[in-house]
């Protein structure tokens, strides 16, 4: 980040900065949430010249814009140390921001868009559709950003996906991978199962009504919630099994998930 930026949150205390009530100031890299806030602070003000350059250029009315991210950042949510893979809703919640002048109206939409939608998509709004490669795993969603009344397939939910490595060569060097969790995410419910590297058997699981506790801080308990967790164990079954997912491949807690 800019020394400048940095200089409007040096003095912040930490306790101002990192508000979620599941954020833990007492972390090693809390401090590092004032690095943070600098750094966002010094995108805003480069995605606003992005918008500028296009003004001046007389491409605005003509150029689709998008603003997103790879992963969230937990910032001491959770007392995680790794946001890139948590199921978390400070990890898996990312901004997806898109302006189209005079062909999409400012509105907000819950659509559960994932990450492979965003080529599929970004097509259609380009008027490419048919030009969407067969193989693709995302889905096309420009109908509905053109209109919110569109009528189309929405998806019940997400995929949650956590590799770890796997078996080394001589050279230290990663050969494979551990499909080490999987999970799904509704409008309502994160579920995530991780399993043991050794038997493949159910070593931890996390399942979250966000929304009556959309901190996550009460990890509800799989015996007292069969019907949802059946359900969302249905839905996640289906998605592995259509991309041919390892745990699908190898039937990965299959006693739980139907596939």
């Amino acid at each position: 980040c800019m020394e400048e930026d940095f200089n409007l949150y040096k003095n912040q205390p930490l306790d101002s900065l990192l508000v979620r009530p599941n954020a833990d100031s007492k972390m090693l890299k809390a401090e590092s949430a004032r690095y943070y806030f600098a750094s966002v602070t010094g995108v805003d003000r480069a995605f606003g010249q992005i918008l500028d350059a296009l003004k001046e250029l007389g491409l605005d009315k003509n150029t689709i814009v998008v603003f997103a991210s790879d992963h969230g950042e937990t910032m001491c949510s959770q007392h995680t140390e790794d946001p890139k893979n948590s199921p978390y809703s400070e990890s898996m919640n990312v901004p997806f921001l898109v302006r189209f002048p005079d062909k999409i109206k400012p509105r907000v939409d819950d659509l559960m868009l994932s990450s492979p939608d965003i080529m599929p998509t970004l097509l259609g709004l380009a008027g490419l559709a048919d030009s969407i490669p067969a193989e693709v795993q995302g889905r096309n969603y420009a109908r509905l950003f053109f209109d919110e009344k569109a009528e189309i397939e929405r998806p019940g939910g997400a995929l949650y996906i956590q590799n770890l490595d796997g078996e080394k060569d001589a050279d230290g060097k990663v050969q494979t991978y551990f499909p080490s969790s999987r999970g799904y995410k509704t409008a309502r419910y994160t579920l995530a199962f991780y399993i043991d590297k050794k038997d493949h058997k159910l070593k931890k699981s996390l399942l979250f009504d966000d929304e009556k506790d959309p901190y996550q801080m009460n990890n509800l308990p799989l015996e007292e919630n069969k019907e949802i967790v059946a359900e969302l164990c249905r839905e996640m079954g289906k998605e592995l099994k259509a991309i041919d997912d390892p745990w699908y491949k190898e039937r990965i807690l299959s006693d739980m998930i139907p596939y």
